[in-house]
């Protein structure tokens, strides 16, 4: 009988812990050749940036290291999908691909339509397997949370022990395919600079566990409070964003994890530990965010369309003025709005900030300079190392006000100065310009220039208010409520009571100012 042969294809799961996918090809087949394909598309595409290519190579370097460990090796090609599994099967025949569920845009979304298509005319096993709390072909949203918590309580799976399996057949190392250089494709500039890489997050496995370990016993103390300021939210945040957008670690092992720690914290606590219950209040409300996470993610595999086009339909002819004047002053930091240019000049160099400061960046954008949430689409997606596109496009319409079942937030990058910022540490960190003024100037600062800083684009008030009234205006529709009510029947959250379900589609008129 003829050996069984099957690929592990790598996309963003580049883990041996909690990988259902290469646990199952491992078990299922003698031999397993894991191939990590280097697309053109990928590198190519509008929304890819260097902190993603360092992102990707960084954790490839990882997982590779540790299958070379077992004798083993990865197949490392560059060139897009299909021509790539053409090559191979003629090279050394193999019978079952095995890959997860990439929760992707409209471009991988193809990608793996084109992929069950080659596998069925070629008579290859196509298996995915989920490794996330999104669920696929999911009717409604009512039962979710307890499909959602059921998948994340399910003991997550250990390392692999037949990674000896792992083998790269002869003949496909005759193809000199590894020699392929992907750290530094032609086809765009992907070197991060030198200041990036002394910033820029390491991307692997073991970091991925270094970050969690020194998060759950040391860093957590004071997370919910200090992860709203940017000064803060570096180390007291969890960092795990980027392990999760890049598979080097999965959030139903985090999540495991998280309470495994707090059941110790509640016998500290009883022990008389004084910091045991804060520190548990903390991990408690980091978990939460763990399900928010995915049920952000749920709404990209439920609406693909979000990518083109706002969740709700009312707002899909929403005016914008779309100033480029206006939108390339925000993309370079240079709006004369101190937190807004400080926090986009710090994602520059280091690729993260934290979630409500990138709420205010979408709202400053949407609501103050008025322009398409679409235009910051693929500028935002390049600044985040810690890209994931159903969180992203989730944030970006929801901080647009274009989802329709949420409070408008429209931020106000002066106040967050005064709450997160007061000393204006953050601000002359990222912004050389302004460290020769105090913070009372820096805040003062409207529609004159100081020093070589500019003068506001645009009056917040005057700006915001405008976009407020044509947000509203749609709002006030006849046929508004019943909008509202489909997409919040399709993407809205179930952990309410029925009570607090119907005050919330009654709030659609309330506006926040923040």
């Amino acid at each position: 009988m003829k050996k069984s042969t099957a690929i592990y294809w790598l996309k963003r799961d580049f883990r041996l812990l909690d990988n259902p996918a290469l646990t199952a090809a491992l078990k299922e087949n003698e031999e397993v050749v894991p191939v990590f394909i280097m697309e053109p598309s990928f590198v190519a595409a509008p929304e890819t940036s260097a902190f993603h290519i360092h992102a990707v190579t960084d954790a490839l370097k990882g997982f590779r290291k540790k299958i070379q460990k077992t004798g083993g090796d990865v197949v490392v090609i560059m060139d897009e999908v299909i021509p790539t599994l053409t090559t191979l099967l003629q090279k050394y025949p193999f019978q079952k691909i095995y890959a997860h569920e990439e929760i992707g845009i409209e471009r991988t979304f193809a990608r793996d339509r084109m992929v069950r298509a080659w596998c069925k005319q070629h008579k290859i096993v196509f298996k995915e397997y989920q490794q996330t709390g999104v669920f696929r072909r999911m009717g409604s949203r009512n039962n979710r949370h307890a499909i959602w918590k059921d998948f994340y309580t399910t003991p997550f799976l250990p390392v692999p022990e037949n990674l000896e399996k792992c083998t790269v057949p002869a003949k496909w190392k005759s193809l000199k395919l590894n020699k392929r250089q992907i750290l530094t494709p032609k086809l765009v500039n992907c070197e991060l600079t030198a200041t990036q890489k002394k910033q820029v997050q390491p991307v692997s496995e073991t970091d991925a566990e270094k970050t969690l370990q020194s998060f759950l016993f040391e860093r957590a103390l004071g997370y919910s409070k200090a992860i709203s300021s940017p000064l803060t939210a570096f180390t007291k945040g969890s960092r795990l964003s980027v392990h999760l957008a890049w598979g080097t670690i999965t959030g139903r092992a985090v999540y495991q994890k998280t309470w495994k720690r707090i059941e110790k914290l509640k016998e500290m606590k009883l022990a008389g530990d004084p910091d045991a219950g804060k520190f548990s209040s903390s991990l408690r409300a980091f978990s939460s965010r763990l399900h928010w996470r995915d049920h952000f993610t749920q709404r990209l595999e439920t609406e693909p369309n979000m990518e083109f086009q706002a969740l709700n339909p009312a707002y899909r002819h929403l005016d914008y003025d779309n100033n480029p004047r206006f939108l390339d002053a925000w993309i370079n930091g240079k709006t004369g709005y101190p937190m807004v240019d400080a926090c986009i000049r710090c994602l520059q160099d280091t690729g993260f900030v934290n979630f409500r400061m990138r709420a205010m960046l979408t709202s400053f954008a949407c609501h103050t300079l008025k322009i398409n949430w679409k235009l910051i689409d693929h500028p935002m997606a390049r600044l985040y190392t810690d890209y994931e596109p159903g969180i992203h496009l989730s944030q970006l319409q929801m901080q647009a006000g274009v989802v329709g079942i949420n409070t408008v937030r429209v931020y106000s990058p002066t106040k967050q100065i005064a709450d997160q910022d007061p000393d204006t540490i953050f601000i002359k960190q990222w912004v050389p310009e302004l460290r020769a003024f105090s913070p009372e100037e820096i805040l003062g600062h409207r529609d004159e220039i100081l020093g070589d800083y500019p003068a506001q684009l645009v009056d917040w008030k005057i700006s915001s208010s405008e976009m407020r009234q044509r947000i509203y205006a749609i709002r006030r529709t006849e046929n508004y409520r019943a909008i509202a009510e489909k997409v919040y029947q399709k993407h809205g959250s179930r952990r309410m009571t029925p009570k607090k379900k119907v005050t919330k589609k009654r709030n659609v008129k309330k506006t926040e100012t923040k």
